[in-house]
């Protein structure tokens, strides 16, 4: 549904974040053929102006293809890569660094990685990252190992870099041990309260920022009854024409819409 594509990446906009990223778990990419992940990509940065869009741009099933992809995504003109795990190679640190350090030195945009849970394993060791941002130029990295522990070492590794935070009840505790920025799916329906926490956070009003943050605490918790069928329900209830169909398995129950219901009203 183009036409409500378009006005969702217009919706985000309105919010004012700083950055777009499309082609994401959000997005059930890897539901999606390669065609479907361009247009998507492309459309985004059409609308966006100014604001820079990134998009993950390693999900072909053939490894070979994949700097054929990089180049393909390029094109439609984001900013920057995002990179996954390819499923499995994270129980091999080495060769999981060898295949970003290939990749990395052959795209002709900034590469930021993730740490995609749909893949398995998907942490990247510390050691491995800070590596690949000194010897490989990786700019950055969304980190989901959703522990303090995890977030500081990735930190410390590489403390130039822009480690952004996936997980929403440390979300505050990240920010403190200097995480730069957020990407979680709380932002799919609540992107004006992610930005406000993050503005609150800056100018050092913890109040403010604490009151953000319960909003999306209790947000990220009832997302989870059936997500992203529930962040496209909420959309809709913010005025969107979002349908509930998914690519995944994923379906509204009753309790879901409830509890989007009752969340937005609140």
């Amino acid at each position: 549904d183009w036409s409500a594509y378009d006005q969702y990446v217009d919706w985000q906009l309105s919010h004012q974040p700083h950055g777009l990223f499309a082609v994401c778990g959000s997005s059930e990419m890897h539901w999606l053929d390669l065609d479907e992940r361009l247009a998507l990509a492309k459309r985004a940065v059409e609308r966006a102006g100014d604001v820079p869009v990134v998009a993950t741009a390693n999900l072909e099933t053939d490894r070979t293809r994949r700097i054929a992809e990089m180049a393909q995504m390029a094109e439609t003109g984001v900013a920057g890569f995002v990179l996954v795990p390819p499923d499995g190679l994270g129980l091999e640190q080495d060769q999981l660094e060898a295949y970003f350090a290939t990749l990395a030195d052959q795209s002709p945009l900034p590469v930021l990685l993730y740490e995609w849970p749909q893949m398995n394993p998907c942490e990247i060791d510390p050691a491995v990252y800070g590596r690949l941002v000194a010897d490989h130029g990786i700019i950055g990295i969304k980190d989901t190992t959703c522990t303090l522990e995890g977030i500081q070492a990735k930190i410390d590794a590489a403390p130039d870099s822009i480690v952004y935070q996936a997980n929403t009840p440390f979300l505050m505790d990240a920010f403190e041990m200097g995480a730069r920025g957020t990407m979680a799916i709380t932002s799919t329906a609540a992107a004006d309260i992610s930005v406000k926490l993050w503005e609150a956070m800056t100018r050092g009003e913890r109040t403010e920022a604490e009151q953000h943050h319960q909003q999306l605490v209790m947000l990220d918790a009832l997302l989870r009854f059936g997500y992203p069928a529930t962040a496209k329900y909420l959309a809709q209830l913010r005025g969107l024409p979002f349908e509930m169909t998914c690519r995944t398995p994923s379906v509204l129950r009753a309790e879901g819409a409830k509890a989007m219901s009752v969340w937005w009203e609140g």
